[in-house]
Formats: C-alpha cells, sequence, structure tokens
C-alpha cells in the first residue's frame, strides 16, 4: 500500500509538472502571436513607405541629365534627392517574447514541432532581412556621397516649390551626374528588394499567425 501511495504520489506531481509547462507553453505562445501582430502593422506601414519611396527614386532617375544646367530641372533634382534618397527605414520586430524564449529556456515548454519550426524559420528570415537592409544602407549611403559631389544642401533652405528656378548645384561635370544617376538607380533596385522581402514576410507572418491560432485555440 505504502508503495502503491508513493507511485500514485509520483504520477500525480508528473501531471501537474505537464499542465504548468502546458500552461506556460501556452502563454508563450499567446504573447508571441501578439508580437507577430505587431509586427504586420508595422511591416504594413513600412511597406507602403518603401513604395512611395520607390516611386520617388523613379522620378528622380528620370530627371533630365541633358538639361541639367537649367536651374529648374536642378531644383527638382535636389528635391527629389532629399526627400527620397536621404532616409531608409528597418523593420524592427517585436522580440519580447523571443528573447524570453531563449535566455529563458522557453521553447522546452511549446511541445508542437510544427510551431517550434514556424519560430525557426521566422528567425531565418529575419537574420536575411537585417542582412539585406544593410546591404540597401551601404548603396543609399554611396550614392548620398555622390549626391555631395553635385549639389550643395545649403540651398535646401531657399526652396519651397519644384519651380523655385534655384541654381542649387556644385557641379554639372558629366562623368559625376553620371555615376549620381547610376547610384539612385542602384539604390531604387535595392529598395524594391527589400521592400519585396518586407511583402514577403508579411505573408509568412500572417501564415504563421493563423497557423499558431488554429493549433493552439486562440481567439
Amino acid at each position: 500500500m505504502m508503495f502503491l501511495a508513493v507511485f500514485m504520489g509520483f504520477i500525480a506531481e508528473n501531471i501537474r509538472e505537464q499542465l504548468s509547462d502546458n500552461e506556460k507553453g501556452q502563454e508563450y505562445v499567446e504573447s508571441f502571436v501578439k508580437n507577430l501582430q505587431s509586427d504586420t502593422a508595422q511591416l504594413k506601414a513600412l511597406i507602403s513607405y518603401s513604395k512611395q519611396q520607390v516611386s520617388g527614386l523613379d522620378s528622380l532617375i528620370k530627371v533630365s541629365k541633358n538639361k541639367i544646367s537649367q536651374p529648374i530641372v536642378q531644383d527638382s533634382l535636389f528635391i527629389l534627392t532629399r526627400k527620397y534618397l536621404y532616409n531608409t527605414t528597418e523593420f524592427k520586430n517585436n522580440d519580447v517574447t523571443l528573447s524570453q524564449l531563449r535566455n529563458a529556456g522557453g521553447f522546452g515548454f511549446i511541445k508542437n514541432a510544427e510551431v517550434l519550426d514556424s519560430i525557426a524559420a521566422f528567425e531565418s528570415y529575419l537574420a536575411t532581412t537585417k542582412e539585406q537592409y544593410a546591404a540597401t544602407t551601404a548603396i543609399f549611403e554611396r550614392a548620398r556621397e555622390r549626391s555631395l559631389e553635385l549639389l550643395d544642401l545649403n540651398s535646401e533652405l531657399k526652396l519651397t516649390q519644384y519651380t523655385a528656378g534655384i541654381p542649387v548645384m556644385i557641379s554639372t561635370d558629366k562623368e559625376k551626374v553620371g555615376a549620381y544617376f547610376n547610384g539612385c538607380w542602384m539604390a531604387r533596385g535595392a529598395l524594391r528588394a527589400y521592400t519585396g522581402m518586407l511583402q514577403d514576410g508579411l505573408k509568412h507572418i500572417e501564415g504563421i499567425i493563423a497557423y499558431i491560432k488554429k493549433e493552439y485555440r486562440i481567439k
């Protein structure tokens, strides 16, 4: 009888621990879903902005190099450069739950192997996106450096509209102008690639959210 009592106590303790682990796993998963939902909101805003920036760079590239000596053309080039070339925005995910999973051994509480695989795939996506953003930023920086060889940035205080007609270029050297436009073309291509990755990521994250909600019965 004593052995049976001890054995039943052991079974009960295991059940309590399993229930506790399941509850912790549920908490981690629900928190992770909330983080992903905030990520989707950020991605949607960032994708919208990036598309506008790509469109702006399209307009910049279409500025006539053959008429670059004309003040009105210079003004368009200057304003488009300042508006669309001098900023890039990185996607930074909400990593509160991921940090807890990594640092507090939280992955052990999630028993669903496919959910764990989804989290691993998401982390891989984040690493790839970070690399693409770094490459994009480097290309933008080179184009900005080339713009400094052509444009007088102090002219911004004088410009209020595209038709201001104020000379803003410190050089109209054809080679420098050509190199600058090539740099802008590369920046547009890099941003398009980065935006594409964000769009793919958004679809992937929405898929993860739907799957986890179904598996863990999250409303």
